[in-house]
């Protein structure tokens, strides 16, 4: 899609609420911050192996099948430091389009160059060093087959044993699936990190509604490092002809503001729907405290369908940003796994062709219990379901007759999760804070203090069956933790807009609902619909003489709009149109007899 430059205003009012953070963090919207841990790995992962070599690194530009030359730095292993060793090994490379000389989002090249891979990392068309711009390109066809390109590049080089791999975070690991479902005859293993699976659900917007905290920091200025990124000084007559073509790219927050409902342009750019084609070994990472991680979740249950090729998850308890730091400083747990450790174990055997330990299918740790548990499927091959009634603000399993509960819609809602998982995946930090700051707000239902503990270790399902004064509401589902001194910790979310309750027969499975999210059908104020609402997925443990709390609001700013939200056409070229959503009484019916109830997964 093409759009005057005049459009690029709506970019900029797009990204002012987050325009400052921006500046000062210094850090691109998206880039993870997963890196290599210094700390010793726990249960068994082995510490990575001493480095063999010294490393050296070259800029070099990569042609691909329609002409465009993209940028490319390539790390090799090196006897002196100065010149690459002889010989040929595996490569290892990375898309990034975050700029390959400043944020990367790549991993460390001298990680495994020093022992005896070369890592390339590669700026996407349009960013870096780069011909090109970036319309229509984010996660697209014509960058899958970049991805492609690239990796016969590097599998057909006098340096190379033919075999190539690729490693990564967020947009970075979005393109290992894309570039794997192209069939590169080189490609031999992918481990993509903190990576979508569905552009439209996992992104764009959550049961329908436009999550504003991803779209305004992630979308509007995901280009800006890529596009100040330098390509290399040995390269400048083509980062001076890179530079020129990016300038003249559209934003792709246009793209995405003019679809406000599911359609072909994002299952095009989202990997779930062509899974059945990747073919490689794939090691997916994630943290349960990722914006993410329903999607990582996703892409395991669709690739473990593979008959004898390894897939495998690994999810710890990290936001988008990893564990502690300046991104997540109050969350950092003991016991986690080094993700470098991981990964390079991975690599060692389909790069390297080394023997490594037989490892779970699945690998998650439980927060907190502080710990890891191991299960050949995911949810855990032991898991069982766990129903309960809402009724006069208990969650029971003993409900009696109908009732009902009322709340109006507050416009102050969602002020207690702002920092949460989908604010972190793009340049704030994550601020777990004390759900106690919501009391009041909606509708509250607990569960007696449990006798026993119980760890909920999959998806989560609220059956709500509810009316609306309005002719369109939202639903946020907050699933909390109440300890006995009564402070209330956040376990996970769920979203739906009244209009897309939808459901998806094919996509959907138990407690895990999916809305077909193409054909919104605002409702009839005062009728009572059934709506079915997916709370994202999660393991944490529950301790015993604790609660269980789902609380219902309406409201979730700033990381949701209450508003629809798209483009319109005005006298001076594109401007947004956002249309708020009335404000309203929502009413949930109770009890047994045809009322609400909220389905968990529990693990044994």
């Amino acid at each position: 899609m093409r759009t005057p430059r005049t459009g690029v205003a709506v970019v900029v009012a797009l990204a002012t609420l987050v325009a400052t953070s921006l500046t000062t963090a210094g850090v691109a919207a998206g880039t993870p911050r997963r890196t290599t841990s210094s700390t010793a790995v726990a249960a068994g992962f082995p510490a990575l192996p001493p480095a063999k070599y010294k490393t050296v690194s070259s800029d070099v530009a990569i042609t691909m099948d329609d002409g465009a030359q993209l940028g490319a730095t390539i790390t090799f292993p090196s006897r002196d430091g100065k010149t690459a060793a002889p010989g040929r090994f595996p490569v290892i490379f990375s898309m990034t389009p975050y700029g390959r000389k400043t944020l990367c989002s790549c991993g460390d090249p001298t990680m495994y160059a020093s022992r005896g891979i070369i890592a390339a990392s590669v700026d996407t068309r349009g960013t870096g060093g780069s011909e090109g711009n970036l319309d229509d390109n984010y996660f697209s066809p014509r960058e899958a087959r970049d991805g492609y390109e690239l990796t016969e590049y590097f599998g057909t080089r006098r340096y190379s044993t033919g075999k190539v791999g690729m490693q990564g975070g967020s947009y970075v690991g979005i393109t290992q699936y894309l570039t794997a479902e192209q069939q590169p005859p080189h490609l031999v293993a992918i481990a993509p990190q903190v990576a979508l699976a569905d552009l439209y659900r996992d992104a764009f917007a959550h049961g329908g509604i436009p999550n504003i905290f991803f779209d305004a920091q992630y979308i509007a200025v995901q280009g800006g490092p890529g596009l100040v990124g330098p390509g290399g000084t040995s390269q400048l007559p083509m980062t001076v002809r890179a530079k020129i073509g990016q300038l003249l790219g559209t934003p792709i927050a246009l793209d995405f503001l003019a679809r406000p409902n599911d359609d072909p342009f994002y299952r095009d750019r989202s990997p779930y729907y062509r899974a059945n084609r990747i073919k490689v070994p794939v090691l997916i990472l994630d943290g349960w405290r990722d914006g993410f991680v329903r999607g990582a979740t996703e892409m395991y249950q669709a690739l473990s369908r593979r008959k004898g090729v390894e897939t495998r998850l690994v999810v710890d308890p990290c936001t988008h940003k990893g564990c502690g730091g300046e991104f997540a400083p109050l969350t950092n747990p003991p016991g986690v796994d080094s993700t470098s450790a991981v990964q390079f174990e991975f690599f060692r055997h389909y790069l390297l062709g080394q023997s490594v330990p037989k490892r779970a299918n699945v690998r998650y740790y439980v927060q907190a219990a502080n710990r890891y548990a191991e299960s050949s499927t995911w949810p855990p091959s032991s898991s069982r379901d766990l129903k309960f009634t809402l009724q006069r603000g208990a969650l029971t399993t003993k409900a009696s007759g109908r009732s009902t509960a009322s709340y109006l819609t507050n416009p102050l809602e969602g002020l207690s999760t702002p920092l949460e998982d989908y604010g972190t995946v793009a340049a704030s930090p994550y601020v777990p804070l004390d759900q106690r700051l919501a009391t009041g707000q909606g509708l509250t239902w607990r569960t007696a203090p449990l006798t026993r503990a119980t760890t909920i270790a999959g998806p989560t399902q609220l059956h709500l069956v509810a009316a609306s004064t309005a002719t369109n509401t939202d639903w946020v589902a907050k699933l909390s933790d109440v300890a006995p001194d009564g402070s209330e910790t956040l376990i996970s979310n769920g979203y739906l807009r009244a209009s897309h309750r939808q459901l998806d027969p094919e996509r959907s499975t138990t407690a895990s609902p999916y809305h077909t999210d193409t054909d919104p059908t605002e409702i009839v104020p005062g009728r009572y619909y059934a709506y079915d609402i997916g709370i994202w997925p999660t393991a944490y443990r529950l301790r015993a003489g604790h609660r269980l709390q789902l609380r219902l609001t309406s409201v979730d700013l700033p990381t949701h709009a209450p508003a629809s939200i798209g483009l319109a056409k005005g006298k001076f070229g594109l401007s947004v149109d956002i249309t708020p959503l009335l404000p309203a009484l929502n009413t949930v019916r109770e009890g047994a007899r045809d009322g609400s109830w909220l389905l968990v997964t529990t693990a044994g």
